[in-house]
């Protein structure tokens, strides 16, 4: 009996030791002939990185790669500049293999299936050109939870990038509401607008019936490959982080993990300390509990920005030694708000697409980030018609609705506003007069939530908005004391070091509104 039992475990024990732990090997080559086959003559990629997800290495000179490779893990290329791999017909880089003999565990939503990576492995490249000046797109929340609202995302999103000439697309997490099945239709609406879409793994993109971490993101990995990935444009270097780090009962920790800690690690010594460093995640990085020993790993990148959703308002952040990132200054972080606004709630327009106004007053819409060489500018696409940049209250708009806000001021609501935003007013012919900064409520949200206090809206097959939340992005005027009655124009104009540079207008009814009334 000892015997049998020596040699099954001389026998078994290392076929399972290697079935858990194999070395993968390939080449990365310039597919020509672009038909996906290494064949003879084609030029191999040095200097190329490869991951597992925790390790990094680069091919040689002659192209070719070796990289430990264990059961449900996924080794993946990152997009070295000047090439690009192939995309999906839903303009996903096809760039990933997975290595999960077993498939994904027996969920709610579909996962990996089973499959090996093959030996060798080789990646195609392919040439990329004009990548010096780029044209980003930034989505903040999508989260759809139907598919009426994965429609209202095509009106919101697809329909206006048509046309446009992006170099990519970035959702930056919760592409749905908890609803995995919806990442199909997600990715065909967003693919139709023809740039390269790299998505980004929020908290409500999680397989949550997983017992363990590494399979959180299945379901999300079988559509978009790996949750964490890197990839780089000229000097431009991107790292996706996936810091949803869940708990039971559908909880979770804003936390960059120990693997994906070794990731970065490994990904920031394969590029130059001189290029731009983004990061790319969900929850914010002022959020993250381990943000000290995450902006370690930076000490030899000094040029460092940030950009997340999750909050379903927008604003600027600097992160700075105070706040927890204590390599290299600080970092400039966009909260980019939430494409579907406030959860696609609210009236429905013309075209039955909600209202859904953010919180802070800012209505649903996304970002578009311009970078050239280390000049970055922002613009903020509002989904109405005529994308409006900001929206001006008086004291006269509500009082036709019997609605009091308590102020006296003129104020401007400028969505992609921040502290150092210099906001002027000029009211009638007079002069320009700075405005003042001021984190406030944003009146126009006030009178949606008064409006359903008083069961006036929402009307049926409309939803509820939620509660109002303080804006980042608020300038106030009071209205000179000694203005004469009359009805003036009132101007408005903002601009910011990001590009930001806006016009409004609107009218000031400064008189008695009881003289106008036809007496009975």
């Amino acid at each position: 009996m000892k015997i049998i039992l020596a040699l099954f475990f001389i026998i078994c024990i290392p076929n399972f030791i290697l079935s858990q732990n194999r070395m993968v090997k390939g080449q990365v080559f310039l597919d020509e002939n672009k038909n996906e086959v290494f064949d003879n003559g084609e030029p191999t990629i040095p200097n190329v990185a490869i991951s597992n997800g925790r390790d990094v290495v680069q091919t040689d000179k002659k192209g070719k790669y070796v990289i430990k490779v264990d059961n449900d893990e996924t080794i993946f290329l990152i997009k070295p500049s000047g090439y690009i791999s192939k995309l999906s017909e839903d303009n996903v880089p096809l760039n990933y293999t997975f290595n999960k003999p077993n498939g994904s565990p027996d969920f709610k939503f579909p996962g990996v299936k089973p499959q090996e990576i093959p030996k060798p492995y080789n990646f195609p490249l392919y040439k990329n050109e004009g990548e010096d000046t780029l044209k980003i797109a930034l989505l903040g929340d999508t989260q759809t939870k139907t598919i009426d609202e994965v429609y209202y995302l095509s009106k919101v999103v697809s329909e206006k990038m048509l046309g446009e000439n992006y170099d990519f697309i970035v959702p930056l997490g919760d592409i749905t509401y908890d609803n995995l099945r919806l990442f199909d239709p997600i990715k065909r609406i967003l693919g139709k607008v023809g740039a390269p879409v790299y998505y980004v793994y929020g908290n409500h993109d999680r397989n949550y019936d997983a017992k363990e971490l590494e399979h959180r993101d299945e379901t999300y990995e079988s559509n978009f490959g790996p949750s964490y990935y890197a990839f780089t444009y000229g000097n431009q270097s991107f790292i996706t982080l996936n810091n949803v780090f869940p708990k039971p009962y559908y909880r979770y920790d804003a936390l960059i993990d120990e693997d994906q800690m070794e990731f970065v690690k490994g990904f920031l010594k394969t590029i130059p300390s001189e290029n731009s460093v983004h990061l790319l995640m969900h929850i914010p990085l002022e959020e993250l509990i381990n943000l000290k020993e995450f902006s370690l790993l930076f000490k030899d990148h000094p040029n460092v920005s940030a950009y997340a959703g999750h909050t379903h308002t927008q604003f600027f952040e600097t992160i700075s030694k105070e706040d927890g990132w204590i390599s290299n200054g600080a970092v400039e972080e966009l909260v980019a708000g939430a494409v579907c606004g406030s959860w696609w709630h609210g009236e429905k327009d013309m075209f039955g697409v909600p209202q859904a106004m953010m919180a802070d007053g800012t209505p649903k819409g996304f970002w578009v980030m311009s970078l050239e060489n280390n000049k970055k500018t922002y613009e903020y696409e509002v989904s109405e018609p005529d994308n409006r940049q900001m929206h001006i209250w008086t004291p006269f708009d509500f009082e036709r609705e019997l609605i009091e806000i308590d102020s006296k001021d003129i104020i401007a609501n400028v969505y992609a506003g921040n502290k150092d935003t210099e906001v002027q007013v000029k009211i009638g012919e007079g002069e320009w007069q700075d405005m003042i900064y001021s984190e406030d409520l944003d009146p126009y949200f006030l009178r949606l939530n008064k409006l359903q206090i008083m069961e006036i809206t929402p009307t049926e097959n409309s939803v509820k908005l939620g509660k109002p939340k303080q804006s980042e992005h608020l300038w106030k005027f009071p209205i000179p004391e000694n203005l004469e009655p009359g009805i003036y124009t009132i101007t408005v104009r903002a601009s910011n070091k990001y590009g930001l540079d806006a016009t409004a207008h609107t009218m000031l009814f400064h008189i008695d509104n009881s003289e106008y009334f036809i007496d009975k």
